[in-house]
């Protein structure tokens, strides 16, 4: 149940990222995941920022700094109240000519129930009220947000929805474009040194013949044609580029589709200037050439 079709009187109003979007909506329905999938996607992320600063927020970083913004309002949120909420929300359109959008998640009472049993955690109104059921302060949460739901420019119902779906649903509803390549990071490195703590996928090059040895050669790196020449007449270079390939080929579109920011592929052999050298550039180009965002980084080379 999502609902990712703009109301009627703002289809001109999504025709372009806004350069501030406000999240809200029931506690538990998956506020904190969208402030962090917006973030991902070019937003500086506010947090449940109290009512009363949200004035200086709009100065300082949209009007002064023209930053993209994301805050999250929820049931934690100082100084909430409905009434409030709905002025603040008129005025802020107001004053930004409608360049807001305002994106409401929903979930169904039983799913919210299951999830704070899940996590073991408090609904925030049973901490700031006292309450001592979690259904009561669930409905009176509910209760609180109908008139917000109404005015929203986005509403989506969490309900059985993956994070992966919800990714999607909100960077097509800020009409960014979900397609964007995945940056790739394609990095050498010298055992040596040890292996990159943050790669994805590691791919020891140690197999092929290394340059180091062949005169001429142990004072250039990967980046020179004449080592590129050398390592290329190993036949288990192309045997093994190959089937990194393939699996690249299979992997990387379904990564992308899953909502990964980035991806990191490290190459490494031995002194961190030849064999994973090459073996980074050849990758990187034949990424780049099939419509990757790819970038190089070569750790040893950098030293």
């Amino acid at each position: 149940m999502i609902s990712s079709e703009p109301r009627d009187n703002d289809i001109g109003r999504q025709a372009r990222i806004k350069p501030l979007v406000v999240v809200c909506g029931l506690a538990g329905s998956g506020i904190s995941t969208a402030l962090h999938f917006l973030e991902d996607a070019g937003y500086t992320a506010v947090d449940n920022l109290p009512l009363y600063l949200f004035d200086q927020l709009i100065s300082r970083e949209i009007e002064a700094n023209k930053r993209q913004l994301v805050v999250s309002i929820d049931a934690r949120t100082s100084g909430f109240t409905t009434d409030g909420f709905l002025g603040l929300i008129t005025d802020i359109r107001k004053r930004l000519d409608q360049n807001i959008m305002l994106i409401f998640l929903t979930t169904s009472k039983s799913e919210l129930v299951r999830r704070f049993n899940v996590t073991r955690r408090r609904h925030p109104l049973m901490r700031v009220n006292g309450e001592i059921d979690m259904n009561l302060a669930i409905d009176k949460d509910s209760d609180r947000m109908t008139n917000i739901a109404e005015i929203a420019d986005l509403m989506i119902d969490t309900t059985g929805v993956s994070p992966q779906q919800l990714r999607r649903q909100l960077l097509h509803g800020i009409g960014s474009n979900a397609a964007e390549p995945m940056p790739i990071v394609v990095q050498s490195f010298s055992y040596r040194h040890g292996a990159p703590s943050d790669a994805d996928m590691i791919f020891d090059m140690r197999f092929l013949s290394n340059p180091h040895w062949i005169g001429g050669l142990a004072d250039q790196t990967g980046r020179d044609q004449a080592v590129q020449d050398y390592i290329s007449k190993d036949p288990a270079f192309d045997r093994f580029m190959n089937q990194l390939k393939a699996q690249l080929d299979m992997m990387l579109p379904l990564y992308q589709q899953a909502g990964r920011p980035q991806f990191t592929i490290g190459f490494g052999c031995t002194g961190g200037r030849h064999r994973s050298v090459y073996a980074a550039e050849y990758i990187a180009a034949y990424l780049n050439s099939h419509d990757y965002d790819a970038r190089l980084k070569h750790l040893q080379l950098l030293a």
